[in-house]
């Protein structure tokens, strides 16, 4: 097991960019503004998909781990 997982590693890089972490389960729903993104997690090291919201409108879905992240480090 490595010693810092995927999700706590993601969840450490989006506090320090200003997002609003809340984990439900599977799920992490991080909120900045009127942005939304929701990942969800086939365990702490993989990612199954995440969405990105604005004003409550789905923008884009992606299953791809880099994707994903760069919507939440910008």
């Amino acid at each position: 097991m490595t010693a810092t997982d995927e999700r706590t590693a993601l969840a450490q890089a989006t506090e320090a960019a200003g997002w609003q972490r809340r984990e439900v389960d599977r799920v992490d729903v991080y909120l900045r503004g009127a942005v939304r993104v929701r990942v969800i997690w086939a365990g702490n090291d993989a990612m199954s998909g995440g969405s990105r919201f604005h004003d409550d409108i789905m923008e884009a879905y992606s299953r791809d781990f880099d994707v994903v992240k760069a919507w939440l480090t910008r």
